[in-house]
């Protein structure tokens, strides 16, 4: 699974499936193969992209 900077989750071709979010270690994994994990490294992760994501959706939209 592969996401953008907001959390939005993307298809395989790359485009965004809306609605749809991610977060946590869904969305960023500093340490993706599992190598070198720490434990409380998520928090950090966790918080800066369920952030974005939370702003992201609730973000009024203009439809056009």
């Amino acid at each position: 699974m592969a996401c953008d900077v907001d959390g939005r989750v993307l298809t395989e071709e790359g485009t965004v499936i809306d609605g749809l979010y991610a977060a946590g270690a869904c969305a960023a994994n500093i340490a993706q193969d599992g190598a070198g994990y720490s434990s409380g490294t998520q928090l950090g992760e966790g918080s800066y992209f369920g952030r974005r994501a939370g702003r992201h959706a609730a973000a009024p939209r203009f439809l056009a």
